[in-house]
């Protein structure tokens, strides 16, 4: 339908028209956008916003692994703590266990069923001291004369 009613031109005309766009075809220059020259305000600027874009990326990173230390650091510091208190209450416990056999050892011997006497001048046992014992000498090891001058005491 579309072709019936536009009109034919005849085979010279088509062959020009042709002829013509193919030669315009090949006058067209493409042209790089990326060669275009850019005004120094305008590359000054999109350096800028690649700077602080690197910067902003940079800063999130540094934020993020900061809080996730702190984050870290503060469930440790929490565990840690709780053992503490554990031990604490450990200790206070093992402390009154203690005393508290202390005391029911004490309260035994003052039973008079326990077959035991207190202590006086007559019941004490007297033991001989212990013959002396020579120390025996620990050999020094030698030392070479060096002057201490040249030996470095550390870094």
């Amino acid at each position: 339908m579309h072709a019936a009613s536009r009109p034919d031109l005849p085979p010279t005309n088509r062959s020009k028209r042709l002829t013509n766009s193919s030669d315009n075809r090949l006058k067209v220059a493409r042209i790089n956008p990326w060669q275009r020259t850019m005004p120094n305000w305008l590359q000054s600027l999109l350096f800028l916003q690649r700077s602080s874009d690197l910067i902003s990326v940079l800063l999130v990173g540094a934020t993020l692994s900061i809080y996730s230390w702190t984050v870290w650091t503060q469930q440790q510091w929490t565990r840690e703590y709780r053992k503490l208190e554990t031990l604490q209450r450990q200790e206070r416990d093992l402390t009154s266990a203690n005393e508290t056999l202390k005391e029911q050892l004490a309260q035994q011997a003052e039973s008079p069923a326990s077959g035991l006497v207190n202590p006086t001048t007559a019941n004490t046992i007297f033991l001989p001291p212990a013959k002396e014992r020579k120390s025996q000498a620990v050999p020094k090891p030698k030392t070479s004369q060096q002057p201490a001058a040249t030996i470095p005491l550390g870094y």
